[in-house]
C-alpha cells in the first residue's frame, strides 16, 4: 500500500494504491496525518486503485473528514470502483462524503 499526493490550486489529492486492510490502515492514517501536516486544504482521495476498504481504512477517511470539516475545509472521494462504493454506500459514508466519478470531476466540485 502506497499513499501518494499532488498539491492542486484548489486541493490536496492523495492517491491510495493497495487496499485499506486492517493491517495497512495505521500506516496509511500517519502517511496522510504526514503528507497534509503543513495544509488546511481541501482534500481528494483518489482511490482507483482500491479493491477494499476494511473499517479501519473508513474510521480514517472519517476522522480524516471531521479534522478538515474543523478546519473550514472539505474532504472529497473520487475514482471509486463498484466495490468500495458498495462499502461507502453500507458504512453510510457516501452520505456524508461527495463521491465524484473521476479526479477531474472533483477537483471542478470546489
Amino acid at each position: 500500500m502506497e499513499i501518494t499526493s499532488k498539491v492542486t490550486e484548489k486541493a490536496v489529492v492523495l492517491y491510495v494504491d493497495g487496499d485499506l486492510t486492517t493491517a495497512y490502515s495505521p500506516e496509511a492514517g500517519a502517511e496522510i496525518d504526514e503528507i497534509l501536516s503543513e495544509s488546511t486544504s481541501n482534500v481528494i482521495i483518489n482511490v482507483e486503485k482500491v479493491n477494499y476498504i476494511a473499517s479501519t481504512g473508513l474510521r480514517i477517511i472519517l476522522e480524516l473528514g471531521k479534522r478538515l470539516e474543523d478546519e473550514d475545509a472539505e474532504l472529497v472521494v473520487c475514482s471509486m470502483n463498484s466495490i468500495t462504493k458498495s462499502v461507502f454506500d453500507m458504512a453510510g459514508l457516501s452520505k456524508i462524503f461527495r463521491i465524484f466519478d473521476n479526479e477531474e470531476d472533483a477537483l471542478n466540485g470546489f
